[in-house]
């Protein structure tokens, strides 16, 4: 299948695995001067609310799915193709949600040549214990900065350890343009980071054209050249575009990555 991104794709009742599009990492991270070995550990998390299936009887299902793959697997999935491999499970039967995990998986590995792939999906019967989550530690929205400050993130010699995070974060996609919408959240130990350089960096981030990972790994290599960090860990939590957020998360190897965050409200 070709990129469906930006093209009128008619919606199919009959599951189809081929729907799914990878596609390769290497490109953005040629562009952002990133080589092998990778400079981080990281994955990719994504939490799918339109799925629905048919059960053993015929009778409608739906379920919440949450998905993680590395950020070492060679391609990514398109998230519209994903869109379109879900929505023709609809009027498939399916023995068991856990045979629908199954497939799922299955069909991911497939496409993405990799085998590391963790599938979850929450029954109805649990949607209750799906609580908002806050992004931990200090919000740097408030900040104005001045004309001098530069784009450019800066750090001082101060060493911190500290979580910062914003809820500014904003891209536009690289095939149709339109934006995309998100909070970061950035935890280091290093020279202290210039909170009004990294306000004026978000600002500016704002008209990047690049997937949700390619962001994430931009302002990881960003943050790791400002101020020379001994720990990293660098997540960007997107809202919902067709009915699936996507969230990357990317660290510095021998960081400890903290427990997943939850649900913002925006998602």
């Amino acid at each position: 299948m070709s990129n469906p991104l930006g093209k009128n794709v008619p919606h199919s009742d009959v599951f189809d695995p081929t729907l799914l599009f990878p596609i390769e990492r290497v490109q953005s991270r040629v562009r952002l001067g990133i080589r092998e070995p990778l400079p981080f550990d990281g994955v990719d998390r994504w939490t799918c609310y339109e799925l629905a299936w048919l059960d053993a009887d015929g009778y409608p299902v739906v379920g919440i799915a949450s998905i993680e793959y590395p950020a070492s697997s060679e391609r990514l999935v398109e998230s519209k193709s994903f869109k379109l491999f879900l929505g023709s499970m609809n009027f498939t039967r399916f023995a068991s949600i856990g045979e629908v995990a199954k497939v799922i998986r299955e069909a991911l590995q497939t496409a993405l040549n990799e085998p590391a792939i963790s599938v979850l999906i929450t029954p109805v019967s649990e949607w209750v214990q799906c609580q908002l989550a806050t992004p931990p530690g200090e919000c740097i929205d408030s900040i104005r900065p001045t004309a001098h400050h530069a784009v450019r993130l800066k750090s001082g010699e101060e060493e911190v350890e500290e979580t910062l995070y914003s809820n500014l974060l904003r891209s536009l996609c690289p095939v149709t343009g339109q934006p995309d919408w998100g909070s970061v959240v950035i935890r280091y130990r290093g020279k202290v980071l210039d909170r009004a350089s990294l306000f004026s960096y978000l600002v500016v981030h704002r008209s990047y054209q690049g997937f949700h990972e390619e962001c994430c790994e931009r302002l990881f290599s960003d943050v790791m050249t400002a101020c020379a960090p001994s720990s990293l860990w660098v997540g960007c939590f997107y809202t919902r575009r067709g009915g699936i957020d996507i969230n990357p998360e990317r660290w510095l190897a021998g960081t400890s990555r903290p427990p997943p965050l939850g649900r913002l409200a925006r998602q």
